[in-house]
């Protein structure tokens, strides 16, 4: 429960989940795990290359927040803290569906109370509301209930990696704490992003073009708000020249598997055909890291472009 070892069996180049974490540094997320390639040995046998990374809990240096007591059903106390996580699998113990069809779940508390869990389902249920009544208001619109900023950065972390998963479907956390509003608080799990992935549906495929995250769930009603669109482009224009840099950032972490790489890869191949990844390999990781890296920089500069004339 303290740390998780990654395999990035998935990720040829082995570092696209360390890449999305130093997305989150430069977006300022209240949290971002760290992460370390490591090579694991068991028993005496190599096993490759893996990420040592701090695993998902509230605690004070990773999800530092108060989590609700069983004795905290009304008033002010109801209100805060829950750890929720969307998670189409579904498999915690408390688990629902939104109106608009996201799949939540609790982290923490696992198992809320009666009144708890009651609030936090009107309590999407509000947002959702409002979301679809295109009232934009601070006092009574959908920022009454989210904190826009985050959920302005997590938009962009999850469309600038093109995420399978991101568009509100898996692997995403949100928190509630007494006496504020509901935040993306941290990311996780981006080994089939940036190019990664061959089932993408609604014409959108896996080249560096076309919206994703804008269009499936809460972000179309979020993006028909003029000032969220316009707090994205600001964002998203402050951030960029730091994004700019992210190729170097790969090349170091490339550079201090150069020898480890080569030992991974003769016990997991490079060339297997991986069945959920539906991408066939390149071939040899030095044009896997190419293409990862063609890829993210041509996906920048569609965004911004796009992005802009939104």
């Amino acid at each position: 429960k303290e740390w998780a070892l990654l395999a990035n069996y998935a990720d040829r180049t082995l570092v696209r989940n360390i890449t999305a974490m130093k997305l989150s540094e430069i977006c300022g997320f209240s949290w971002t795990p760290r992460m370390r390639s490591v090579e694991v040995y068991l028993n005496n046998k190599y096993q490759g290359v893996y990420t040592l990374c701090e695993h998902k809990k509230v605690s004070s240096d990773r999800v530092n927040i108060d989590i609700v007591g069983e004795n905290d059903n009304e008033g002010d106390a109801v209100t805060g803290g829950y750890y929720l996580e969307i998670e189409e699998q579904q498999d915690e113990t408390t688990c629902w569906i939104t109106s608009m069809n996201v799949p939540m779940m609790f982290s923490d508390p696992e198992e809320p109370t009666v009144q708890q869990l009651e609030y936090i389902k009107n309590l999407f249920e509000s947002f959702e509301t409002a979301l679809k009544s295109k009232d934009w208001s601070e006092e009574t619109g959908y920022p009454k209930y989210i904190d826009v900023d985050s959920f302005v950065d997590y938009y962009i972390v999850q469309e600038l990696t093109k995420n399978i998963d991101g568009n509100l479907r898996k692997s995403s956390f949100i928190t509630k704490e007494r006496g504020k509003k509901m935040e993306m608080y941290h990311l996780w799990d981006f080994d089939l992003t940036l190019g990664n992935c061959g089932y993408f549906w609604d014409g959108v495929g896996n080249g560096p073009e076309n919206f994703w995250i804008k269009l499936d769930k809460w972000y179309p009603y979020l993006f028909k708000d003029p000032a969220f669109v316009t707090k994205v482009q600001n964002r998203w224009n402050e951030l960029v020249p730091q994004f700019r840099q992210i190729p170097d950032f790969i090349d170091e972490q490339v550079f201090s598997l150069e020898q480890a790489q080569k030992r991974n890869f003769e016990v997991w191949d490079i060339r297997e055909s991986i069945d959920w990844v539906a991408f066939p390999s390149l071939g040899s990781y030095e044009k896997e890291v190419q293409y990862l890296k063609d890829f993210y920089m041509d996906r920048l500069e569609w965004l911004d472009r796009e992005l802009n004339k939104l």
